[in-house]
């Protein structure tokens, strides 16, 4: 019988941590005099490897949805990222915000190699990207302000710090 409740409470123990995947929330601020929207996902990684799944801002969820339909019109001008107060430090890590395939911070190929958002999560600082676009034929990067049409994917990479708190905001506005 002890070897039974050892077992038992083994198995909860391994399910607890072995489980618990990385995860972020989603929610909304609005300044309508400034004519400016944020989308803001507070983060925490894996409580194993540090990661997070890559997050859309549209899919399934009445908040995804809601989210996307929030910005759609509006014009990406910044991505702030930071630790979250009071959490646990993060490790250095990249930012892609991925929408229909592109990735809006200048990943060359695809949201694999980090450009504008490279290293934009620090462990004590606040860090700033603006949207970049690679323009093949000339090589070379340029600043933009891309339109949110469709659903826009948050992807973190090399972050592995077990539970880490951080927090990215997508700001957008409209002229």
């Amino acid at each position: 019988m002890k070897r039974l409740i050892t077992l038992i409470l083994f198995l909860i123990l391994l399910s607890s941590t072995a489980w618990a995947a990385g995860s972020c929330t989603q929610s909304q601020v609005n300044y309508p005099a400034a004519k400016e929207r944020w989308v803001v996902w507070s983060c925490t990684g894996d409580s194993s490897d540090g990661s997070i799944p890559s997050t859309a801002i549209a899919g399934n969820t009445s908040t995804s949805t809601a989210n996307t339909a929030f910005l759609k019109g509006y014009k990406l001008y910044e991505v702030v990222a930071y630790p979250t107060s009071g959490g646990t430090a993060p490790d250095a890590a990249s930012v892609f915000l991925i929408m229909n395939g592109v990735d809006l911070l200048g990943s060359e190929d695809g949201g694999t190699t980090a450009y504008q958002g490279l290293n934009l999560i620090h462990a004590t600082l606040k860090r700033v990207a603006f949207p970049d676009a690679y323009v093949p034929r000339a090589g070379a990067h340029v600043w933009y302000q891309p339109l949110i049409t469709d659903a826009v994917q948050l992807k973190v990479i090399d972050q592995s710090t077990a539970s880490a708190d951080y927090t990215v905001v997508a700001k957008a506005y409209t002229d």
